[in-house]
């Protein structure tokens, strides 16, 4: 039923409804086009319902095509978003599993992250194995999925309204040491997170020092905790942003692919809060999409595949032929090989829905390339004629978030927003609430359990 979480735990409340009603830019499609992309959330929806393992946690990727794998690695921040999609699932208007069921299901996860993994003043692993146990990886110890972890707790236990839930996603925030994980105090790096851990012990080598949608949300889970694992107020602005030129657009990170684009500002409302200095990261991100596909267009006459399709973003690509797919950091700066990741564009679905309508429209009719999966499009290649074997859980995640905030109304801003944390967080860092603007209120906040 519709509430609010419990007074008694400070860490869980909600805002109140908007006095004029949130922009509906879902009235703008056809009924046929929304019954599309509602169809692409329950696909995506549906990675996160097959792939939680015993323990709790979500698979880094699973076959999008053919058989299924029973074991896999498992992902920490695949694990955070599959938090909140197990909520999502369990509300209008998708309703896959009970509210009961989701709580289970989340508690699960939340538990084994605080009793089943190892922990470094807070900070989990990246991968795990799902059939050993087993930390697998470079980033033993990892700050940016530990951030996942912790807002896709936060954000279910607020969503479905379990005390129990509540008090265990607290738990795994509370235990964060943030302070700890900065780089030393100099000037030019004073407060930035560092990325992690290797098994040794000894920090990676580089820190989180760009501003754009990957490490926003990051920065303000960090500024929101209590006294003593707070990072510095001045973080925000140690934060640098990177300019570039992509097919005639200059905007921020503009070497980089479209996820940095979309991750975490599906999570915050930045057109409620403004940041103290530039850039203006919502407008960036529809800048950024415009560019991506702009410099697909561009390569037309290299490439086949963007006479038709685009979205340059980081994911598999076409390894050597007869040989496994590769992983590669696709982007406006390279490397471009006629490869278009399809469900990160469809995560722009907010900032140029005619286009990415459009992507969507030919990958379905394609008759050579079949696309689309159990779990929504893979990435294809026409110029070698490949279509990507899996979808990775991160990219599903971006396109749940998306589809939801999209479809209802900014519904994952909107919980997120309710959260004390990220509210002290925004207000640490110097923003400013917009008068103008008020966070839109939750469809549904607390579930009946």
């Amino acid at each position: 039923m519709p509430g609010t979480a419990p007074a008694t735990n400070p860490l869980f409340s909600h805002p109140g409804p908007r006095s004029t009603p949130p922009a509906a830019p879902r009235e703008t499609l056809t009924a046929a086009e929304l019954e599309l992309l509602r169809r692409l959330q329950h696909q995506a929806l549906s990675y996160f319902l097959d792939n939680q393992v015993p323990n709790g946690l979500i698979l880094d990727r699973q076959h999008n095509h053919g058989p299924r794998l029973a074991h896999g690695l498992c992902s920490t921040a695949a694990t955070g978003m599959g938090f909140i999609a197990l909520a999502l699932a369990a509300a209008p208007p998708y309703q896959l599993l009970s509210p009961r069921t989701a709580v289970l299901r989340v508690t699960a996860g939340v538990r084994s992250a605080l009793e089943g993994l190892p922990h470094d003043h807070g900070v989990v692993p990246h991968f795990i194995d799902s059939a050993t146990g087993e930390v697998v990886g470079v980033d033993y110890f990892s700050t940016i999925e530990t951030a996942w972890l912790v807002a896709g707790a936060l954000w279910a236990a607020a969503f479905l309204g379990d005390p129990h839930l509540e008090a265990l996603a607290e738990h795994l925030y509370r235990r964060v040491d943030w302070h700890y994980w900065t780089a030393p105090d100099q000037p030019d790096a004073r407060g930035l997170l560092r990325h992690g851990k290797r098994r040794d012990g000894s920090f990676l080598l580089c820190s989180w020092d760009r501003v754009n949608g990957e490490t926003a949300f990051m920065y303000v889970l960090a500024a929101g905790a209590a006294e003593g694992k707070e990072i510095p107020a001045e973080a925000w602005r140690t934060l640098r942003p990177f300019y570039g030129t992509v097919a005639g657009h200059r905007f921020n990170n503009a070497d980089l692919g479209l996820f940095v684009f979309q991750y975490g500002l599906d999570l915050l409302d930045l057109e409620a809060w403004r940041a103290p200095d530039d850039p203006d990261l919502p407008s960036e991100a529809k800048v950024a999409a415009q560019a991506n596909q702009a410099a697909c267009r561009e390569a037309a006459d290299r490439f086949a595949t963007y006479r038709r399709f685009w979205g340059l973003s980081a994911g598999d690509g076409p390894g050597r032929p007869g040989g496994p797919d590769v992983y590669r950091c696709y982007s406006p700066a390279g490397p471009i090989d006629g490869t278009a990741h399809l469900t990160a564009a469809l995560a722009s679905v907010a900032h140029c829905p005619a286009a990415v309508l459009q992507n969507l429209y030919e990958a379905l009719h394609d008759r050579q390339l079949p696309a689309r999966g159990r779990y929504g499009l893979s990435s294809v290649n026409v110029d070698c004629g490949w279509v990507a074997r899996d979808m990775v859980g991160i990219d599903a995640g971006a396109a749940v978030l998306a589809l939801d905030n999209y479809l209802m109304y900014g519904r994952v801003r909107a919980v997120f927003q309710g959260l004390p944390c990220v509210c002290r967080g925004l207000e640490r860092l110097g923003f400013t609430r917009d008068p103008a603007v008020t966070a839109d209120a939750p469809t549904t906040v607390r579930q009946a359990s």
